[in-house]
């Protein structure tokens, strides 16, 4: 049936835009996921990785012509750093962040760089994600042995480990922090032990499991309130013999995947996310104690493990049958492994509002001066200043030489990214690429960019 829709003169048309654009063109926290058969054997998300751009729990960025690599990174505490590895063969890359204390969480930053929780010291460090230099303390207003992170909308997620016991929201853009949720668990014995946190964008809340308590918490994403436990503390028999759970996630299916368990019965358990009802155990590790988990871009599951050897185990989705060891024990020096991540650098997609324009003429021909405010999901971010050159080398195109540049807001001198590029008399449109950026967006230096209208994308 797909086909057959694809056959069609509007069909074609749908599969040549989405060849041409990657999710990180559309607005942050939309997700488009786009499944053609092409006649191809039904493999449909064969199909749909080598004609779409798609989401489906990481964040990918691919198009018709070729597929730009992502990486699975891996927090390794005995080793005070993070490690890269190949996405595709789990072939050791390069030490991605090093000279950290406790790292334990990791996610990949709006910027395309490296966060990464340091339980020693009470922060959030940023590392570039090319050479793994260390860029700059992030966050750490009200943090105390921060352990899972996770990025929602433009808001940073961490767990304090120490009270105020919870979990802090940031502003991923500037790292400030803005507010905090309320740990209802936060003495007992055992010690509940708060550890990880993801968001359902299915319900709007979000999920702070406790290692100790085994039992997971949710919140009201906006008003921070607390729903209440989804079972009760440590009680087996409501949550499928959960123990000593240490990492959340959601899988394709929308479920809620936890990984823990006791001596014997290790592994990674589903559950409802409403209810808390226990499905089943998903994928059991034998004698591998499961630490960190994530949902690949291939929608298999990967655990972090560190008793029985510090390596990461795949297993196949929807069946949970184990697959291999992806990482094996100690590749690139890995030590004791946590959280763990798949990312590639994401476009940037911004709204123009514009608050000046001026023409000023001079014996060379005419420029344009443009100024006014960048926003990312109506949120004031950065300002903008661009500049247009007509002269006697532009006139036979009728177009412009342009210069652009993005002043984020938040530091003195402010974090930038620059543009240069041409600019079209006539229809208005702008392309180009990144030609100079401050460190917390020197990834994108290289990048293409395009505008049309008051809409701005780079990558």
């Amino acid at each position: 049936m797909l086909d057959k829709f694809v056959a069609r003169p509007f069909g074609q048309e749908v599969a040549r835009r989405c060849s041409m654009r990657h999710l990180g063109d559309l607005p942050p926290g939309t997700k488009l996921v786009v499944i053609f058969g092409l006649g191809n054997g039904g493999n449909y998300v064969r199909e749909a990785r080598k004609h779409c751009a798609f989401e489906i729990g990481t964040q990918v960025r691919q198009n018709g012509l070729a597929e730009e690599a992502m990486s699975l990174f891996v927090t390794s505490q005995n080793t005070h750093s993070v490690l890269e590895y190949d996405e595709k063969t789990g072939a050791f890359i390069k030490v991605a962040a090093s000279g950290l204390g406790d790292p334990i969480g990791v996610v990949v930053g709006l910027d395309g760089n490296l966060l990464v929780s340091d339980g020693q010291g009470n922060e959030v460090n940023r590392y570039d994600k090319t050479n793994g230099a260390f860029i700059d303390v992030f966050a750490s207003t009200n943090l105390a042995a921060p352990v899972g992170m996770t990025i929602h909308q433009g808001a940073l997620y961490v767990v304090n480990a120490h009270a105020p016991f919870g979990v802090q929201r940031f502003d991923a853009v500037t790292g400030v922090n803005t507010g905090q949720f309320a740990a209802s668990l936060v003495a007992g014995n055992p010690f509940p032990d708060p550890k990880d946190v993801k968001v359902n964008p299915a319900n709007n809340r979000l999920y702070l499991v406790y290692r100790g308590a085994a039992t997971v918490e949710t919140f009201d994403l906006t008003t921070m309130a607390s729903f209440g436990l989804l079972w009760p503390a440590n009680d087996p028999s409501a949550s499928g013999g959960l123990a000593i759970p240490t990492s959340l996630a959601f899988g394709p299916d929308g479920n809620l995947y936890i990984s823990g368990g006791a001596m014997g019965n290790f592994g990674v358990r589903r559950y409802n996310p409403t209810t808390g009802a226990f499905i089943d155990f998903f994928a059991p590790t034998g004698p591998d104690a499961p630490i960190g988990i994530a949902f690949g871009p291939d929608n298999d599951l990967y655990i972090a493990t560190q008793s029985g050897g510090s390596k990461v185990l795949r297993f196949n989705y929807p069946s949970g049958t184990f697959m291999n060891v992806f990482v094996p024990a100690g590749s690139g020096g890995l030590q004791a492994p946590y959280h763990l991540v798949f990312g590639a650098v994401r476009a940037l997609t911004f709204t123009l509002l514009q608050d000046c324009l001026n023409d000023v003429n001079d014996v060379g021909m005419r420029w344009q001066i443009e100024g006014g405010r960048v926003l990312v999901d109506g949120n004031h971010v950065a300002d903008y200043s661009s500049v247009k050159r007509v002269s006697c080398g532009t006139t036979n195109q009728n177009t412009a030489q342009l210069w652009f540049t993005l002043f984020y807001i938040g530091k003195k001198p402010p974090e930038n990214i620059t543009l240069h590029g041409a600019h079209d008399i006539q229809g208005g449109g702008e392309i180009g690429s990144v030609s100079a950026a401050s460190s917390a967006f020197s990834l994108y230096i290289g990048k293409q960019f395009k505008r049309v209208a008051n809409t701005l994308t780079i990558g």
